[in-house]
């Protein structure tokens, strides 16, 4: 019976699926005949065109991580009612998930990273990999630790990630106190090809065109581009939904090529800062003006070190609104790039995934 490797997945936006898209590929390269199931809320068609490996889909959630106002705002108060509802019967979700996963018979679990399924590994004495540059112990303990519940949800949270057999940190992350199961890899992200030239063709422009790739990520932000000024020589790919048109927006889905693909061949990257979008333009050496976001505790980590290994500078939500970025985007450009770091975490977890699935 070959190998089967089940692969849950925060649903978090779209940044946990970048993170682990690569690593399950470089596994199922390494493991011919591995039988491949992932469970995740992201439609199935995302999941497609990013995890480029046979697999079956379960849509199932395990998690919120955060309730979100929009991509750009933490919704604090419904976020602690999930965990609060969550932790009410631990135990009894632990056993019911664990009974869940046993029925798929998996040789091991890999989670990017509801640790509910990592708990429930546990529980089934499933080998468990947890896999991502944060955990939501830390997360939750940032925007709710100061309610009267907060300490017991969080110790469940903690050792819930501590129940796998390793914790895999892809470089940047943030600092996880506590964990004796953690092991830091480098860094992980796809690499895309260059396609500047005909994606400018495709559009009718002319060469001296110069474009930017729009993007907050997989979580819903209310953006109107129709009252932004000209751009310029700009053109922006949106690849995000927005309201009204502008001449100097088109939605990447006109473009009819992979999203990395187009990251890869942009100048310059307007976005928030989460892994995926950080990790891939360090090794795609693409430059990333970013909107802060509402005092998500990951971003300085991000910040830092894509300021070390390529190119970031802040721009404020207001000025994204009302489209006046072009200036700023210009200065970033401008700077000098470092050599770009290689995405070499993905062997790093490739190599741990299939040794584990080797033994188990």
């Amino acid at each position: 019976m070959p190998p089967h490797l089940v692969v849950d997945i925060s649903a978090h936006g779209f940044g946990h699926l970048a993170m682990t898209a690569p690593v399950v590929e470089a596994v199922a390269h390494r493991v011919p005949g591995l039988k491949l199931t992932i469970r995740c809320a992201i439609p199935e068609a995302k999941l497609r065109e990013m995890v480029r490996a046979p697999f079956e889909h379960i849509p199932r959630a395990f998690d919120i991580g955060m309730a979100m106002r929009d991509a750009l705002h933490i919704d604090v108060p419904a976020s602690l009612a999930h965990y609060t509802t969550l932790h009410g019967d631990w135990s009894a979700r632990v056993a019911a998930a664990a009974d869940a996963l046993a029925a798929l018979r998996p040789t091991v679990l890999l989670g990017n990273i509801p640790y509910l399924s990592i708990a429930a590994a546990a529980h089934a004495g499933i080998p468990a990999v947890a896999f991502c540059c944060l955990h939501w112990g830390e997360i939750f303990r940032h925007y709710c630790g100061d309610t009267a519940a907060a300490g017991g949800i969080e110790a469940e949270i903690r050792a819930a990630y501590a129940s796998a057999r390793v914790f895999l940190r892809p470089a940047p992350g943030i600092p996880m106190p506590g964990l004796a199961n953690l092991v830091d890899i480098g860094p992980v992200g796809r690499v895309g090809a260059l396609r500047r030239s005909g994606i400018v063709e495709r559009l009718g422009r002319p060469g001296t065109t110069r474009l930017a790739l729009l993007s907050l990520g997989g979580v819903p932000f209310p953006l109107d581009v129709s009252g932004w000024p000209d751009l310029g020589e700009w053109v922006v790919v949106s690849g995000m939904p927005v309201a009204g048109r502008h001449p100097g927006v088109v939605p990447i889905e006109r473009l009819g090529l992979p999203y990395i693909d187009v990251f890869a061949s942009v100048e310059a990257v307007v976005a928030k800062l989460g892994y995926g979008t950080v990790a891939e333009a360090g090794v795609n050496g693409r430059p990333v003006l970013y909107v802060p976001r509402d005092g998500w505790p990951e971003e300085p980590h991000l910040a830092g070190w894509l300021a070390s290994h390529g190119r970031c500078a802040p721009v404020a939500e207001a000025d994204l609104l009302r489209g006046g970025f072009v200036a700023a985007m210009e200065r970033l450009c401008a700077s000098p790039a470092p050599e770009s770091p290689e995405p070499t975490g993905v062997a790093e977890a490739a190599a741990r995934i299939v040794e584990m699935l080797a033994r188990a």
